[in-house]
C-alpha cells in the first residue's frame, strides 16, 4: 500500500469515528449517575426572564464553521469539522468584506486532498498573532505567524502520550509556563471505556506527557457519554477550566499544577457547574462562558449567579459549537447545525444553512 494511500484510509476512518462518537452522543438518553454535586448551585436554574439573542457576525451557506480564534488585532479565523468532509479545512473571514471567506494561510496548506492540513478542529491564536492549529489527524501542531505570514513551526505529537483510541479536539496555549494542553477525550472509537487525559507539550522543547488519566473529574456523568472535551485557560495563565462533554460538573485547576503529576491531581478542585456542552472559555473575571448543545444557547457560570443562559441562538438553528473570548468585549462562537447532518439524523440531511459565527457581550 502507498504511503499516499495509507493518509487517505487514516483520514477517512478518522472521520468514520468521529460520525460515530457524535451519533451516539446525540442518542444518549441514559439516566445520569449519582454523583456528589459541588455546590448548593448545582442544577441549572430555568430563566424567567428574557435573554438576548446572539449576534451574527458570518454567515454563509457553504463554509460551516467548527472551532474558531481571533488574534488580537480583530482577525478571524474558522476550522471546518471533517464530519463535513470540507474540501477547504481552515479559512479567514471577513478580512474583505462582510461574509467573505478566503483560504488560509493558503490554498496548498487548507485546499484539497493533497493539503498541509488534514483534519484541523482546533484552533487558537496567541498574544504574538501566531496561530496554532491542531491536525488531530496528522497528530501535530502547526504554528503560523499571521504577521509575516509565515510557518513558524510543527510540533509533533509523540506516540507515548496518545492510545489507540486518543480523540484530540480542544486545547489551551499556557503561554506563562510554555505549554499546550490538549484535552484528550479518547473513545474515538466507541469500542473501550474512556480513559481521558491531559496531554502536555512544552512549546519550546517539544517534550511531552499524558497527564492525570482517567481522573474523577474528566469521567462522563451520564451512562453511556463522553468524558474530558471542552477546556479552557483564563486569560493571566492562571487556571485551567475543564469538564466532561457530558457532565454538570466544571473544574479547574492552577495551570502552575501542570508542572507534575501529584500536583495536578491533588490540586483539581469544582468550580462550580455547567450544561452538557461542546466548548468553553473564560474571561478575566471568572466568568466562564459555555456552549448548552441541549438547548441552543450560550450560557454563563460565576460564583456569584450560578449557571445562567446569557444569550440563545437564532430561531431555527443548532449546535452551538465552539467559543472563544476576546479583547473587543465579546464572546464569539461558531453554530454549525452537526446534528441534523445525515449522518446525525438517520438518513436524512435536515441541515439549512446559513452557518453562522456568532457573539454575545461579556458579563460586566
Amino acid at each position: 500500500m502507498s504511503k499516499k494511500m495509507g493518509m487517505k484510509k487514516s483520514i477517512i476512518s478518522y472521520v468514520l469515528s468521529m460520525l460515530v462518537l457524535l451519533i451516539s452522543l446525540l442518542s444518549c438518553k441514559s439516566k445520569e449517575k449519582n454523583t456528589e454535586k459541588p455546590n448548593p448551585k448545582a442544577e441549572l436554574v430555568e430563566e424567567t426572564k428574557t435573554v438576548d439573542v446572539v449576534e451574527t457576525v458570518f454567515s454563509s451557506q457553504d463554509v460551516r464553521p467548527g472551532n474558531l480564534a481571533l488574534t488580537l488585532d480583530g482577525r478571524l479565523f474558522v476550522s471546518m469539522n471533517p464530519l463535513v468532509s470540507p474540501k477547504t479545512k481552515v479559512f479567514e473571514l471577513n478580512a474583505d468584506s462582510k461574509n467573505s471567506a478566503v483560504a488560509y494561510p493558503n490554498a496548498k496548506y487548507a485546499t484539497g486532498e493533497n493539503s498541509g492540513f488534514k483534519g484541523v478542529i482546533g484552533i487558537r491564536a496567541d498574544s504574538k498573532g501566531n496561530l496554532w492549529l491542531l491536525d488531530m489527524a496528522a497528530k501535530q501542531f502547526i504554528v503560523w505567524d499571521t504577521n509575516t505570514e509565515k510557518l513558524v513551526k510543527k510540533i509533533v505529537i509523540p506516540d507515548n502520550v496518545v492510545v489507540s483510541t486518543s480523540f484530540l479536539q480542544d486545547f489551551i496555549i499556557d503561554e506563562k509556563h510554555d505549554r499546550v494542553i490538549i484535552a484528550d477525550m479518547t473513545q474515538g472509537d466507541l469500542k473501550s471505556a474512556p480513559i481521558p487525559a491531559f496531554i502536555v507539550i512544552n512549546t519550546e522543547s517539544g517534550e511531552a506527557r499524558r497527564m492525570a488519566k482517567s481522573h474523577p473529574s474528566m469521567m462522563p456523568e451520564v451512562e453511556g457519554g463522553f468524558g474530558l472535551n471542552p477546556i479552557a485557560i483564563d486569560p493571566n495563565f492562571e487556571y485551567v477550566y475543564f469538564g466532561a462533554l457530558n457532565g454538570r460538573t466544571l473544574y479547574r485547576v492552577p495551570a502552575a499544577s501542570f508542572d507534575n503529576e501529584e500536583s495536578l491531581t491533588n490540586d483539581i478542585e469544582k468550580f462550580g457547574v455547567k450544561s452538557f456542552c461542546d466548548g468553553i472559555a473564560v474571561d478575566s473575571n471568572e466568568n466562564v462562558y459555555i456552549t448548552n448543545v441541549e438547548k441552543a444557547e450560550i450560557g454563563v457560570f460565576n460564583k456569584k449567579d450560578g449557571f445562567r443562559t446569557l444569550a440563545t441562538l437564532p430561531e431555527g438553528q443548532s449546535w452551538p459549537d465552539g467559543l472563544y473570548v476576546s479583547n473587543d468585549g465579546y464572546v464569539y462562537g461558531t453554530v454549525d447545525q452537526l446534528n441534523r447532518t445525515a449522518a446525525l439524523n438517520k438518513g436524512k440531511d435536515i441541515s439549512t444553512g446559513p452557518y453562522l459565527v456568532i457573539r454575545t457581550q461579556l458579563v460586566n
